[in-house]
């Protein structure tokens, strides 16, 4: 059965989710150049933004633009002359066109090239124009996106204002402060609604507009500027704005309503200057008038700004935060994570309650299941434990802490006990836990930060953030790092679930592996939206999930994944899994 996020609370209401992000769609091909995408799903102008909240400026911003007395504008559509009709003309090039190297107006802010610019370019407005002479063109083979504007051909020597190339498999954004062929420093291609869509009835990404006045600053995922004065109570290049969901579509043709719902659901991005609640279209002499006259009355005042900066992952990329995926729960047993004040996420598998907003005396920073997943601890810093389910209850510290904070449990596989462990190695055993020693005050080189136990309950590893493991009890020695660092601290230990070995893993999502556990796989360098925070195996020890701070998941090998909260956060950052 495949389901929706599964969250549950038992508890007081203990789990509270954060607005919804984006859903990206799937994105779509360059006509002509069908392996290349309009850019990846997760880009901002493919993600949904029918969730998110209204921009605090938004009525000082459409006042600004006049919406009270202005409608829509599209700034396409048929001409009288079919070789040259109204709207942004683009081609797609053959790999082997000629390139040439251009001079630019604005070339301390241009890509150099050189450019498959030719007379047989399309230039917006026609070869004899005196308007603002785009011209767009797209290599097939490489998937890159070329755009000039103000471009002249010649033979003797070519020329533009300015310049962009773009790889249009990549979320990169210009360098901040640069233009591009608009005034935004985006790319036009992707923001302007085709024919084609249309006909199909799904457009699903943002489209460009402009504005006659803005205010000389940029949000993302603009990176220019061109306002008429500092002014907050005008729109930044960048601003989003959305179609009401309740605006009433269904009088309107087909046609027109593709264009609608994509306005209600990926909205306009302001662009460029010019005048207010235009927004732009490919050149296409199919474009029927009639089509563009009903567009014609639909009323900016049906618009809002929205704050879509709850999106952005890095300011340098157009990459976007993403909602949790559908969780298929018909492929295996799930997991659990928690959050710093006790609340619980349980993906599939079943839920044995939730602390919510009820905190222990200290954060909570450790979380471990019973071998039969009957029921599981939570544990704060200062010793204090909480049971749910079937798990047996035993005992707890309190507020009698170790020598340092604690910073982690390990239950024992037979379900007799567990271990408490401190930031300096200190140790307490509960129930019919074997104890097997403790480090006291003899740290490793940098402070403990979890701790492991061997599934055959003959032992336990304890690892310290640089990487270094203290065995004790039977448990086999399987190396040590030492000083030796992953690419960030340690955060968290996994032993295998045959007791083989084990798996060290790196708040980047790096990961070292010992003894005889096979390695599938690591993050290295490349994180999750928050630092890694712990790392969990599948119980059939096919694999394993790294988890971030804010709940993202990855799996590894063949642990089959079951979803990721993504930037849905829990009341607290999440602190640990369980899988």
């Amino acid at each position: 059965m495949v389901v929706a996020l599964l969250v549950a609370a038992i508890t007081g209401g203990g789990l509270s989710l954060a607005t919804t992000t984006g859903t990206a769609s799937a994105s779509t091909p360059v006509p002509g150049a069908p392996n290349c995408p309009m850019f990846p799903a997760d880009n901002v102008r493919n993600t949904d933004i029918s969730g998110l909240p209204v921009e605090s400026h938004s009525q000082a911003w459409l006042a600004s633009m006049n919406s009270a007395s202005t409608n829509l504008h599209p700034d396409f559509g048929p001409s009288s002359d079919p070789s040259n009709p109204y709207g942004m003309p683009f081609t797609v090039v053959s790999p082997a066109h000629a390139l040439v190297n251009l001079a630019f107006q604005y070339g301390d802010q241009s890509d150099p090239g050189p450019y498959p610019f030719g007379n047989d370019t399309p230039i917006e407005g026609g070869a004899l124009s005196a308007g603002d002479r785009h011209a767009i063109m797209v290599n097939p083979a490489s998937c890159t996106l070329y755009e000039l504007f103000d471009a002249h051909y010649s033979s003797a020597g070519s020329s533009a204002g300015s310049g962009a190339i773009w790889d249009l498999h990549s979320n990169a954004l210009r360098p901040a402060g640069w233009t591009s062929a608009d005034a935004a420093g985006l790319p036009i291609l992707p923001g302007l609604p085709r024919y084609d869509e249309v006909q199909s009835g799904s457009i699903s990404h943002a489209m460009r507009m402009t504005a006659q006045s803005t205010d000389t600053s940029f949000i993302w995922p603009a990176r220019h500027q061109a306002g008429a004065s500092s002014n907050p109570n005008l729109p930044p290049m960048g601003a989003r704005f959305r179609l009401r969901a309740g605006f009433d579509i269904s009088s309107f043709s087909p046609q027109a309503q593709a264009v609608l719902r994509a306005m209600q659901h990926y909205g306009l991005i302001l662009a460029d200057n010019g005048s207010n609640w235009f927004f732009g279209g490919t050149a296409d002499q199919n474009w029927p008038i009639s089509l563009v006259d009903e567009l014609k009355h639909v009323p900016a005042a049906a618009f809002d700004a929205v704050d879509e900066s709850s999106l952005m992952i890095d300011a340098n990329s157009g990459e976007t935060q993403q909602p949790a995926a559908a969780v298929n729960c018909s492929a295996g047993p799930g997991y659990r994570m928690t959050a710093a004040d006790g609340g619980v996420f349980a993906f599939c598998s079943p839920f044995l309650g939730s602390m919510g907003g009820h905190v222990l005396s200290r954060p909570i920073v450790g979380m471990a299941e019973t071998p039969d997943r009957a029921g599981y601890w939570l544990v704060a810093s200062d010793g204090g434990v909480f049971s749910f389910g079937d798990a047996r209850f035993y005992g707890s510290t309190g507020s009698i802490r170790l020598n340092r904070p604690i910073v982690g449990m390990s239950v024992m596989s037979d379900g007799g006990g567990y271990w408490l462990v401190a930031s300096d190695g200190g140790v307490f055993s509960f129930g019919d836990a074997r104890f097997y020693g403790s480090t006291g005050s003899i740290r490793l080189n940098r402070p403990i930060v979890g701790m492991s136990v061997m599934s055959d309950g003959g032992g336990y590893w304890l690892v310290a953030s640089d990487g270094g493991v203290f065995s004790f009890g039977n448990g086999r020695y399987f190396g040590s790092l030492g000083g030796q660092f992953l690419n960030q601290p340690v955060v968290g230990i996994a032993a295998t679930s045959d007791g083989s070995g084990y798996w060290l893993v790196a708040s980047d999502g790096g990961l070292f592996t010992f003894g005889d556990a096979r390695f599938e796989g690591s993050m290295g360098g490349r994180t999750l939206n928050r630092p890694i925070v712990g790392l969990a195996p599948s119980s059939d020890g096919s694999g394993y999930w790294e988890v971030a701070s804010d709940g993202g998941v990855f799996s590894f090998g063949s642990a089959t994944y079951h979803g990721s909260t993504g930037a849905l956060n829990l009341v607290a950052p999440v602190v640990g899994m369980t899988g």
